[in-house]
């Protein structure tokens, strides 16, 4: 893991460890293991366990010698959920740091089309991702690296994935023709995860790309360079205005008025668009 990419938790005081033990273990599973070892100085021993528990709920139990005899550490990993989380942005208090990408992981576009309708309000209703054009059957990318959380049918979604990332950040492509993947596998970026399409509530095909951090939505297009295919910083730094929305345009349609005038001579009333064409009312 490179130097400085750890998760940090900055505020007007600072946080008791178990505020940064309950931050770290909603970031990720993998990523969750890496900072806890490296926060607490000490070896951690893991254990996976899947059973007993609704939803397809992960526990991990750490052995921290010397510090806690024992923790045992319930992460969120709902395979049906969107947002699982809960997590009210108001109680951030400060600001979280976390490194786009680790050492030994990867970057790429999840479809090489254009966006085609960008991530805020739109039809008086939050658009949460962006549209980036494609064709049916085309091929659609993991961003980074990361574990499918999510495989399924998912509401307005349609055919929908949920890929968790190392620094807890998790990406989501909606309205797929077919998904390619299942719960819990191994992703890497580029690799194929399912085929575009026009699934759920779509107007069209296109691929529907969210980016979410604790559940709650952000701009992809603070993280990523549609156009360049980059990324545009090395770390993200959230705050309670990152998952803030400019508000909406509301247009206004003036009703149309026909005025009317009155001719004097045949006292008859005539509509200015029809006087040339000898039409009388």
């Amino acid at each position: 893991m490179r130097s400085g990419n750890r998760l940090i938790k900055t505020s007007p005081q600072p946080k008791r460890f178990s505020a940064l033990f309950k931050l770290l273990c909603l970031a990720g599973i993998l990523f969750f293991s890496v900072q806890l070892q490296a926060f607490a100085g000490h070896d951690l021993r893991f254990f996976h366990d899947t059973d007993g528990f609704s939803g397809g709920d992960v526990v991990h139990s750490a052995v921290i010698p010397g510090f806690y005899p024992y923790f045992d550490i319930y992460c969120y990993w709902d395979t049906a959920t969107l947002d699982p989380y809960k997590f009210d942005i108001k109680s951030m208090g400060g600001s979280i740091e976390l490194p786009v990408l680790q050492s030994d992981c990867g970057f790429a576009l999840p479809v090489l089309g254009g966006i085609t309708s960008p991530f805020g309000y739109r039809w008086g209703r939050q658009h949460a991702g962006v549209d980036l054009s494609l064709k049916t059957g085309d091929t659609v990318n993991a961003a980074f690296d990361g574990v499918v959380r999510m495989s399924m049918w998912y509401y307005g979604y349609g055919n929908c994935v949920v890929v968790r990332h190392h620094n807890g950040i998790e990406t989501l492509y909606g309205h797929l023709s077919k998904r390619m993947v299942n719960v819990g596998e191994l992703v890497n970026a580029g690799q194929i995860i399912g085929l575009g399409g026009s699934t759920g509530h779509s107007t069209g095909p296109h691929l529907h790309f969210e980016t979410r951090f604790m559940g709650k939505p952000f701009n992809p297009q603070n993280l990523i360079d549609f156009q360049l295919d980059s990324l545009l910083k090395d770390t993200l730094v959230f705050d309670t205005n990152s998952f803030s929305t400019p508000p909406p345009v509301v247009y206004y349609r003036k009703p149309y008025k026909r005025s009317y005038y009155r001719s004097s001579s045949y006292r008859r009333s005539y509509s200015p668009a029809r006087k040339s064409t000898g039409y009388k009312k």
